[in-house]
């Protein structure tokens, strides 16, 4: 019998696999142990992740007073930058309510944030404010610090700084219209113009100056016009204005403003004009400024009534020949007539202001359009929302669509120049920013006429001025009425 051994060869293959297969065996128990401990924990935690980024977002509604309801392009400037906030934030949503759309008008969107103020009920996250609905608003609270204590002050916002040209934030005068505080960004620029109906004034044979305009030329135009009617027997009034100071155009604008623009130009200095200090020299600015009113007032420029126009309803006189000249709004007149009555806008021409002598400065300015209520729930989404209009897009836009400044930074710097058909509304911005640059000023308050302590008489002095372009008061009656008004407040003016 023959035995036959085994290939000693074969045996080692045999341990070899059996060795690998218990190794194989080793690293597939030691990886199964880490997967579920460390691998189970791994996929815990992603989902984790997974379950929060998906986690439904706490849905915000920011409530906004909006401006511009029917001035042309200018809505669409608010309605198209809001929808592009809401594109840019899908988690917020923004509701908006025109101010003619509450109950009273303008003026019952005024009322309605007094009224909030007043009670701490916040219904308005962002409230629609410009200097003279400011001073409406303190009158009506009795401080003139309100803001400071129911606003958000901008300056502290990061990056809000770096979005507004330079002069804003250096110059006082934009500080003070809300009195030391900036309130939001400044989207709207203007300059004061005074306007003219070109068909009338053509029909009449007036030749009106578009630049370096005295007050003597003024006059004239108002005599020429007074002549016509005489001739004619027709009553064409010379002058538009308005008896309305609610919704923030003040009392008898164009008066005011054609004032403004005399009294400031008897000083060659802007500095002096904007020294808040009492002081003897105005003082006799103001009386012979008002002797000028009174010989235009001579001729009966205003309009039957006009003390009871409300102004956001009649503002479109002009357009319907039933006045040659207006100065009640400024260059973003274009924007509100626009949208009333585009063909009859553009027989309306924007000039220079009339002065006693050339200056080196006008009158014009920017205004912060909104404001952020401190104490709104949805202060943080708010402020987001109001720093969307600081950016160079957005300025842009709003210089092509509103033919007006912008304060907020921009790529381009000649505001009146990037239309694509110029005309005289882009002509005049032009040529004020050239002229001019930004060496402008403009106030809704009398704080640089008379003096600061004397800001709450701005109404009360406007009225006088009224009265005097009416023919109602002369300058003298008004003068000693405004050191009446004075005395009251200290008893020390003589």
């Amino acid at each position: 019998m023959v035995c036959t051994m085994a290939n000693p060869n074969k045996w080692l293959n045999a341990k070899s696999l059996i060795a690998a297969i218990a190794a194989l065996l080793f690293v597939a128990i030691v990886a199964a142990v880490w997967y579920f401990i460390f691998g189970n924990a791994t996929m815990v935690t992603r989902t984790k992740l997974v379950n929060i980024s998906n986690a439904p977002v706490q849905h915000k509604t920011i409530r906004i007073i909006g401006q511009w309801k029917g001035e042309d392009k200018r809505e669409d400037f608010l309605a198209e930058t809001l929808k592009e906030f809401i594109t840019r934030n899908p988690w917020d949503s923004v509701q908006l309510k025109w101010s003619p759309d509450f109950p009273g008008g303008r003026a019952g969107a005024i009322q309605a944030m007094i009224d909030q103020l007043k009670t701490g009920k916040i219904d308005w996250d962002v409230i629609w404010l410009e200097p003279a609905i400011y001073q409406r608003i303190a009158a009506a609270l009795g401080d003139q610090n309100w803001a400071k204590r129911y606003l958000v002050d901008f300056e502290t916002v990061p990056g809000f700084y770096d979005t507004q040209k330079p002069f804003i934030l250096s110059d006082r005068q934009y500080r003070d219209q809300m009195n030391g505080m900036i309130t939001g960004p400044y989207i709207e620029g203007f300059y004061q113009p005074l306007f003219y109906n070109k068909e009338l004034a053509d029909m009449i044979g007036i030749k009106v100056k578009d630049q370096g305009m005295t007050f003597d030329d003024l006059l004239g135009y108002f005599a020429q016009v007074n002549e016509y009617n005489k001739a004619h027997k027709t009553n064409i009034p010379i002058l538009y204005d308005s008896g309305d100071h609610q919704g923030g155009i003040g009392y008898a604008a164009s008066t005011w403003n054609i004032f403004q623009r005399l009294f400031q130009s008897r000083f060659a200095s802007l500095s002096e004009v904007e020294d808040l200090s009492p002081s003897a020299t105005k003082l006799a600015a103001v009386k012979q400024t008002l002797a000028s009113l009174e010989q235009l007032g001579k001729f009966k420029p205003l309009i039957p009534g006009w003390k009871d126009l409300d102004w956001y309803g009649t503002r479109s006189y002009v357009l319907d020949d039933k006045a040659v000249f207006t100065a009640c709004g400024a260059s973003w007149l274009y924007s509100d007539w626009a949208g009333l009555d585009p063909k009859k806008t553009m027989k309306m021409v924007p000039v220079e202001m009339p002065a006693y002598q050339p200056i080196d400065y006008y009158m014009g300015g920017y205004n912060p359009i909104f404001a952020v209520v401190k104490d709104s729930p949805v202060r943080d989404e708010a402020v987001k929302l109001l720093m969307s209009f600081t950016t160079p897009n957005v300025s842009e836009k709003w210089v092509r669509y509103a033919k007006a400044l912008s304060g907020v930074k921009g790529n381009i710097s000649a505001a009146g120049s990037i239309s694509s058909q110029p005309d005289q509304f882009d002509d005049f911005i032009t040529s004020i920013t050239n002229k001019y640059g930004s060496n402008i000023f403009d106030s809704a308050t009398v704080d640089y006429i008379l003096g600061d302590k004397y800001k709450g008489l701005t109404l009360k002095f406007a009225m006088h001025l009224g009265d005097v372009m009416d023919g109602k008061a002369s300058a003298d009656e008004a003068y000693a009425a405004i050191l009446k008004d004075m005395n009251e407040v200290d008893g020390n003016i003589k």
